[in-house]
């Protein structure tokens, strides 16, 4: 039975490539979309520092929630990725309390229910499939079987891509969004030195000041990168 669902999902990963595109994450994410009766999908990669990079994303809705989760530190495609375990959430204005910066912006955005599956083998976590319904809902249980799926595959592909595997002439499992965090990596090394904390410290700041400004993080690393934003200490206690 296992074997025939896994068979069933690379089928549909395979029939939602464009022309003869090779398989890609890009495939992957608008077949579980299609099939999971979901409104959008993204698969992300989490390195140091928590830094949430996206891969592919089936629309602007799932980009915007990707750059909510990087923003805010919080929501579900965060502590999935921590404890090593899905997190479902079926209605997330029931989570609002739990989760105060990422919730109310997500919903505010389109977005009622959203599930995260962390990609994983082992102990060693290397990324997040997130999927999420423009409506509230749960998942059906073949839903779910499903999805866990998708997640096996999406996590096939990333460790196939750096390992430089190549099944197939052209095969490009990490063809979908080009975006890079690198503007964030060199921003918080900048922040760190600006305010002599730790990097933990400077990414936190920030992701506060993106929040604070309604910004997203990406374009507040680029304005301190390019020097037209700086992080300065806070002034101490009057004498």
């Amino acid at each position: 039975m296992a074997g025939e669902r896994t068979a069933r999902v690379w089928a549909w990963i395979a029939a939602a490539r464009e022309g003869d595109a090779p398989v890609s994450l890009a495939a992957l994410c608008r077949a579980a979309a299609n099939w999971l009766a979901v409104d959008g999908a993204s698969v992300t990669v989490v390195s140091g520092l928590g830094v949430r990079e996206p891969l592919s994303a089936t629309g602007e809705l799932s980009v915007r929630l990707e750059e909510l989760l990087f923003t805010t530190g919080e929501g579900p495609g965060v502590e999935d990725f921590m404890f090593g375990s899905p997190m479902l959430i079926p209605d997330l204005e029931l989570v609002t309390e739990r989760w105060p910066g990422f919730v109310p912006a997500a919903v505010a955005a389109g977005a009622r229910a959203l599930f995260a599956f962390p990609l994983q083998a082992g102990a060693i976590r290397v990324g997040v499939l997130s999927l999420y319904r423009a409506q509230p809902g749960p998942l059906t249980p073949q839903q779910l079987a499903d999805a866990l799926v998708f997640g096996d595959i999406a996590l096939q592909l990333l460790l196939d891509s750096a390992a430089g595997i190549s099944g197939l002439a052209g095969y490009q499992p990490l063809d979908g969004l080009p975006g890079s965090r690198a503007e964030v990596y060199q921003a918080t090394g900048m922040i760190s030195v600006q305010l002599g904390v730790s990097l933990e410290e400077a990414l936190v700041r920030l992701r506060a000041h993106a929040f604070a400004a309604s910004t997203p993080l990406d374009d507040v690393a680029g304005d301190v990168v390019r020097r037209l934003l700086r992080f300065d200490p806070d002034p101490g206690p009057a004498a």
